[in-house]
């Protein structure tokens, strides 16, 4: 099983990813990070790929259980230059989350047939979302919308990045790879 993770280790690097293996006991799912999204998110209600549109944090906990590892995901983005940082978000983030997926297709065929993406931010492959979703192909949810507290899961987990979410200089795109 190593030998599989590290194939997916190494497809990540590839991609330009860097890459960390955890154990999902370190992903702590809290209520609060939701009630970011709700209060205090623009984006609230309008992409369905985040709440309410998506499954609840204690329907994720349950799911949660069902996996024993995971990819912490991060491409780190200089920003310095840019004059509209959210404009700028939203492309990085697209960028990323293209390579994730990418990385979630090949850990299905290498036999992570459970292999799920959790994409960083919203979801944004189409200007504004329909009625129902024209993309359920690439539709993912970010960690945050379901209660993943991600400097909760860095610190739990041992690892020593820095994940500074007001820093507009260097943006990180952070995703994670659910596995099983």
């Amino acid at each position: 099983m190593l030998n599989k993770f590290n194939k997916l280790e190494d497809k990540a690097k590839e991609l330009g990813l860097d890459v960390f293996i955890i154990d999902t006991s370190y992903i702590e799912v809290e209520n609060r990070v939701q009630l970011k999204c709700a209060f205090g998110c623009r984006g609230y209600g309008k992409r369905l790929s985040c709440p309410p549109h998506i499954i609840s944090v204690d329907e994720f906990r349950k799911v949660l259980k069902e996996y024993s590892k995971a990819l912490l995901l991060i491409e780190e983005h200089d920003t310095s230059a840019q004059k509209d940082i959210f404009a700028a978000w939203s492309q990085l983030r697209r960028e990323s989350f293209k390579k994730m997926l990418e990385l979630e297709y090949y850990s299905f065929r290498e036999g992570f047939i459970f292999a799920h993406l959790l994409r960083p931010g919203a979801c944004n492959e189409c200007e504004k979302c329909a009625d129902t979703c024209t993309r359920p192909d690439v539709r993912r949810f970010p960690p945050e919308a379901v209660g993943i507290n991600l400097s909760g899961l860095i610190a739990k987990s041992g690892l020593e990045l820095d994940i500074e979410y007001c820093d507009f200089n260097r943006i990180k795109c952070v995703g994670i790879l659910l596995l099983e």
